[in-house]
């Protein structure tokens, strides 16, 4: 029986050392990983077995955790390992040809868009930054030194015991109003400074403290595609960023770099 062709990503057929990638153990484990070519693109392929890649075999397979972590572990692993070594266009987890010839067809029909691609991020990385906040650390700076606060608290001292006990309440949900708006300000401000820097951007999903684990509020979630000249640059931006926000409860998480995920419009998925 033939077997399947797993698709890891599309690459410039110039950039290719395909000797180098044969040392690469694919995602079973057992074969290497080669490459097909056509036109001017490549293809990062290895071979793997119907009874557990095929369409019967995944609808099982996909439904075991531990078989899903492990291979997705891998299939990510496989995408570092080819993105520190050429320009890549990543594809999704589990994407799968019955042939070669089926895989060289979708390769034609897609080459033009596929180059376009390529050249977009030839020379770039992609860098994930999630922007934390402890927002009772900024509420209170936000207590002590925002100006229209500090006049309030001044007009509530002239007020009587029983006036002040109300509006004390009422500049209490003035104060957390005023975070929400801080917080906003800030994760804004900070972005459109590092999107100057970036060739794209992306914004992801805002997750809340069920989900991060964390104490803090996550504020703000994305990619950024960065030429490699100016990598240091942005993560000394951070680094300043999160020495300066830490009175106030920021902390900025970066990490990369990436395959660009976010960045490769046939292959876009969810990355934490």
């Amino acid at each position: 029986m033939e077997r399947l062709l797993y698709l890891y990503g599309i690459t410039l057929k110039e950039e290719v050392d395909s000797e180098a990638f044969s040392e690469l153990t694919g995602i079973d484990g057992n074969g290497g990983l080669e490459v097909l070519d056509y036109g001017w693109c490549s293809a990062i392929v290895s071979r793997v077995e119907e009874d557990e890649f095929g369409e019967e075999a995944l609808e099982t397979n996909t439904k075991q955790m531990e078989w899903v972590q492990e291979k997705a572990y891998l299939h990510h692993e496989i995408l570092i390992s080819l993105k520190n070594a050429l320009t890549l266009i990543p594809m999704k987890f589990c994407t799968l040809f019955q042939n070669e010839e089926s895989l060289k067809k979708k390769m034609g029909a897609h080459e033009k868009e596929w180059m376009t691609l390529l050249e977009k991020l030839k020379g770039k990385e992609e860098w994930n930054i999630k922007i934390y906040n402890h927002s009772d650390r900024l509420k209170e700076q936000v207590a002590d030194h925002h100006p229209e606060i500090q006049k309030k608290k001044e007009e509530i001292s002239k007020m009587s015991k029983g006036m002040q006990y109300l509006q004390r309440k009422k500049l209490d949900q003035s104060i957390d109003q005023q975070v929400l708006q801080e917080q906003q300000k800030y994760v804004r401000q900070l972005h459109s400074e590092w999107e100057a820097l970036c060739e794209d951007t992306a914004e992801k999903k805002v997750w809340n403290k069920n989900v991060t684990g964390k104490d803090a509020d996550m504020c703000w979630n994305g990619a950024y595609l960065i030429d490699l000249e100016k990598v240091e640059t942005f993560l000394k931006d951070i680094t300043t960023a999160n020495e300066q926000g830490e009175k106030a409860g920021w902390v900025i998480e970066v990490t990369g770099p990436w395959p660009p995920y976010h960045f490769s419009s046939i292959s876009k998925s969810e990355v934490g």
